[in-house]
């Protein structure tokens, strides 16, 4: 028996674990190693896929169920199988994808299903973090994505993205979505009630031994997550932020 035994960590990546390189610092590494050295289950919580976690699955010990796609899936690295899933509708993502390019024509648009991600706006800019990153992606029409919908992201400039925001809030459609920021560049969208909140209940109705759930974000994304946990927190780099001023 560790001293952490069902106690559940959870970290955002971006802004929260990453450095501005990209990295774990080794103060991180060791104390999440430590952690799960006494006990605790360690998962992360981000937006990304599984396909573009390899950097940091091999250098961290995780061994809790992840939750990807800010909340759209609950994913367990060990077996390569989602837990759960929330998907985003076809009509309803065709919807969006359409009042977005209608407020901006080059508005980048990318499709994230359980399989892949796809860019569908055959006029849009690229996305500079995708390039910088080298993310696969596929560049196909909507009706020929692959697999179950689960995300949008809308990447623009902070003005122009500003004007899309505004378009779908006002779309008779709004109502049915799950609407945020999870940076200055970028709009996500999921389904309705979907979040890495609602993710962590998954993680208490799939893990049978939670005694604790720990959670740490910087960004408005992070929100719901650090509200739900037993103990949320907060980097010392956000202390303006919407999650911090939450939490304190």
């Amino acid at each position: 028996m560790g001293v952490y035994d069902g106690y559940y960590l959870y970290s955002d990546m971006d802004g929260t674990l990453l450095d501005d390189d990209k990295r774990v610092s080794e103060e991180n590494r060791a104390a999440i190693h430590s952690f799960v050295e006494q006990g605790g289950r360690f998962g992360l919580a981000t937006g990304r896929v599984p396909s573009i976690l390899r950097s940091v699955e091999d250098d961290l010990p995780i061994n809790a169920p992840c939750i990807l796609y800010n909340g759209g899936g609950l994913y367990d690295l060990s077996t390569r199988t989602f837990l759960a899933k929330h998907p985003l509708l076809y009509d309803l993502a065709a919807e969006v994808i359409s009042c977005v390019i209608s407020s901006r024509a080059n508005a980048c648009v990318q499709v994230f299903t359980d399989l892949a991600i796809f860019e569908v706006n055959a006029n849009q800019r690229d996305d500079p973090q995708t390039v910088l990153e080298q993310i696969p992606i596929r560049t196909v029409p909507l009706e020929r994505i692959e697999g179950t919908i689960i995300k949008l992201l809308i990447a623009h400039e902070t003005a122009d993205l500003n004007e899309i925001h505004a378009a779908v809030r006002l779309a008779p459609f709004f109502s049915q979505l799950t609407v945020f920021r999870s940076s200055d560049h970028y709009l996500e969208i999921v389904a309705s009630n979907v979040n890495k909140g609602s993710a962590l209940s998954d993680v208490r109705s799939r893990c049978d031994n939670v005694k604790k759930i720990l959670a740490i974000g910087d960004y408005n994304n992070d929100l719901e997550m650090v509200r739900y946990a037993d103990i949320g927190a907060a980097p010392a780099n956000v202390l303006k932020s919407t999650v911090c001023e939450a939490l304190f």
